[in-house]
């Protein structure tokens, strides 16, 4: 087995590929002057992505270090949730962007930070660090997402900020007043137009429509809102048609469009298909002053866009938005709108899946009612609503209704059966589909091709749900355990514990918006799994069982496994209680193995099932073998050295987080295991782990892969022979780790 290795294959091989193919087809051309363009816009573009890599390297902070400092924030860019405020601003020393946050227990005082409508300064001391890159495989990168909104750093502020008011702004800060006083403005309305009108109008997100989305997601037509440039091009023909009907002139109202889009540019929050949407409906006004078609105004656009976001096609509302309206601009206008709504969500399909994961079977068809109903119905009201709400709010009522109506479909929508849970395509595999699907749709009349992407969709649907390789996965699920352990051909799915966090007095969060949905669920659906043969509850203790109502949620679960004793008592029942409610097993080490190749060690009789009494497993896979303790403590891992005296171990999940109530001396030497895991969150209170816990370690040359160092940590095997593999190098994020793990 060689060293720890990290699986990041980057886009670079098939980008160059790209762009020899895109030069070889434009000297195909043999027009000098497209060579010429063409030559030009890629050295600016590479030019442009260098120098954005310069800047992240360049003004990202490199370790986690006090500041004290005066920030520029914008009223905007606050927000107000759960007794948290989150802001982002600017140094007005380095003029380097950073996320604030900090919590507040005032109620007066929150409420001042939600009614701050104008431009501050705000002293604030607190801890700056780089921002975290996604930890485990698959996770939404929050760091990329910030960087694409050229935010680098994070500061954690100790107290809320001074705010100190400005007396004067500029033109760009006034339209950002403007947007926190529509942004107000439509807080006031009904729910759910108040969200829609912050979302298509002004580019807020709401926390009140998240389950909606989540609808729209599941339901697979979220390329809806990705074209929608939509309510732009309503809002120019509105503002065109006012025009003519204030007998203005078209070539002036042309001009103030032009003038005025940017600014909108900046209210409605810059979204990638939002840049998009501006940008076309600007060449759109030059077009007969320039002799541009509509497919140059997209050229333009994907220029200006990436010259402005260089990592703009890095998102899945970057790749569909450039990419449908691209279709949408060469297919031919004949096409019956049924059709061309399935093409364009077939052409959707390889981006979702390799962002979400899952489609319906419905998405292939339900565009064909939604683009009109959105184009000619929601967002007029919408709009109409926004504007007319201060003096005719019956209409607004009424339309609101009508929203609520359209969010029942679509839940309703959500859940009939069709629901496909296909898994992330690799990179390879999803240009591959991508490029046939494009074929494809060229010639869509031909059954040949759309045999042949059928063929490729199904050899994708065999990579991903029949792999020939099998895992043992520990995921980086902050201050808890979770292990997923997948059989090759994936004949058998396991989990040990859930994670979960512990509250001390905090609202619990809801199922389906902790840190399981975004980790471990998350990895198995991109994996292509939606259900789990058994799931092992070592012992009750919220970081382990607390996520357990989530994954129940999610997947499909055949059974559950807890220490005898732990069956009865209201901390499971409560949980497990519900519609998908799982067969629940009681188990001793005497009780005979659920799942072949997992054997059970411990607790030895019914126990309260608490650290002493954790469940301790082993098993056999890719030739080595795997102990995992819980919480058990010394005293108890002692007792399974008695009982088991020819116990051993090549990989060991050290009991307790690398506490040092576990991993006894006396256990360490006989199991003699050649890794040590240790599964922990970053800045925990208890400063897992325990210093002498790695020390005895070292002393006896285990290998320490801890989750808060690399991440998730993944044993990938085949028959005999696996290696491991880790989400991060292990240099990442050395600021977050104890002294012990960085010596």
């Amino acid at each position: 087995m060689g060293a720890v290795t990290v699986t990041m294959l980057g886009p670079q091989p098939f980008f160059w590929l790209f762009v020899a193919y895109l030069l070889l087809r434009v000297c195909y051309l043999r027009r000098p002057v497209v060579l010429a363009t063409c030559c030009l816009s890629l050295v600016v573009a590479i030019g442009g992505c260098l120098l954005y890599q310069h800047q992240i390297s360049r003004r990202t902070v490199v370790d986690r270090h006090p500041v004290t400092q005066l920030v520029r924030v914008r009223p905007d860019d606050v927000q107000v949730h759960d007794g948290f405020v989150t802001a982002i601003g600017t140094d007005t020393q380095s003029r380097v962007r950073e996320a604030l946050i900090f919590s507040v227990r005032d109620s007066h005082l929150l409420d001042q930070y939600r009614r701050l409508d104008r431009p501050a300064n705000w002293r604030v001391n607190g801890m700056v660090q780089p921002v975290m890159p996604a930890t485990n495989e698959n996770e939404f990168a929050l760091r990329r997402y910030y960087q694409q909104r050229w935010v680098y750093n994070q500061v954690k502020l100790d107290q809320p900020p001074t705010i100190m008011p400005l007396t004067g702004w500029g033109l760009c800060d006034q339209c950002h007043c403007w947007r926190w006083q529509l942004g107000h403005h439509f807080a006031g309305m009904p729910m759910p137009l108040a969200s829609y009108c912050q979302q298509l109008i002004i580019g807020q997100s709401d926390p009140y429509n998240a389950s909606a989305m989540a609808n729209v997601k599941r339901l697979g037509i979220i390329h809806l809102f990705c074209i929608s440039g939509m309510h732009v091009v309503l809002l120019v023909a509105i503002l065109r048609w006012l025009g003519v009907y204030l007998w203005l002139d078209r070539e002036l109202v042309d001009v103030l469009l032009i003038v005025a889009l940017p600014f909108y540019l900046v209210i409605a929050g810059g979204a990638p298909s939002l840049i998009r949407a501006v940008i076309m409906a600007e060449t759109g006004l030059f077009r007969s002053a320039l002799r541009l078609d509509r497919l140059d105004g997209w050229a333009v656009s994907l220029l200006v866009g990436t010259a402005w976001e260089p990592a703009v096609l890095l998102s899945l509302g970057g790749q569909l938005s450039y990419l449908l309206s691209f279709l949408l601009q060469v297919m031919d206008r004949q096409l019956p709108a049924l059709r061309q709504t399935f093409l364009l969500s077939i052409a959707s399909l390889p981006a979702i899946l390799s962002y979400v994961f899952e489609f319906h079977w419905l998405s292939l068809v339900l565009s064909y009612p939604m683009i009109p109903l959105f184009s000619l119905v929601l967002f007029p009201l919408v709009l109409i609503s926004a504007g007319t709400y201060w003096a005719l709010p019956v209409f607004g009522n009424l339309v609101n209704q009508v929203l609520l109506t359209f969010q029942r479909l679509i839940e309703f929508a959500a859940h009939l059966p069709g629901e496909v849970i296909l898994g992330k395509p690799p990179l390879w595999l999803a240009v591959v589909l991508f490029l046939l699907t494009l074929w494809t749709i060229s010639d869509y009349r031909q059954v040949r091709r759309w045999v042949l992407l059928g063929l490729a969709y199904l050899a994708c649907f065999m990579v991903i749900h029949f792999p020939l390789n099998g895992e043992v996965a520990f995921v980086d699920i902050g201050q808890g355990d979770c292990i997923i352990i997948r059989e090759p051909l994936n004949r058998r799915v396991m989990m040990i514990d859930t994670g979960g966090k512990l509250n001390f007095g905090h609202r619990q969060q809801a199922p389906g918006c902790d840190v399981a949905t975004r980790t471990s669920i998350n990895y198995l659906k991109s994996r292509g799994i939606d259900h789990i043969d058994t799931i092992y509850l070592s012992h009750r203790d919220a970081d382990h069982i607390g996520y357990l109502p989530t994954v129940l949620q999610a997947m499909r679960v055949k059974r559950v496994a807890v220490p005898a004793g732990m069956e009865k008592q209201p901390v499971l029942t409560r949980k497990v209680g519900g519609v998908n409610q799982p067969q629940v097993i009681s188990v001793t080490d005497q009780h005979p193995n659920i799942d072949p190749g997992l054997r059970i060690l411990h607790p030895f009789a019914p126990g309260e099932a608490k650290n002493e009494d954790s469940m301790v497993l082993t098993g056999c896979f890719g030739g080595r073998q795997f102990v995992f303790t819980g919480d058990l403590d010394r005293a108890g891992e002692c007792a399974v050295l008695d009982r088991y005296p020819q116990l051993h171990a090549d990989v060991l999940k050290l009991g307790h987080h690398g506490s040092r109530t576990a991993s006894d001396d006396r256990f360490l030497d006989q199991l003699h295991p050649q890794w040590g895991i240790i599964s922990a969150g970053r800045f925990n209170r208890y400063h897992h782990p325990n210093d002498e816990v790695v020390a005895s370690l070292r002393q006896r040359q285990i290998k320490i892969l801890s989750t808060q160092q690399y991440g998730m940590i993944r044993y990938v095997y085949a028959q005999q022979h696996g290696r491991f593999q880790t989400t991060l190098e292990g240099g990442e994020l050395k600021w977050t780790l104890p002294n012990c793990l960085n010596n």
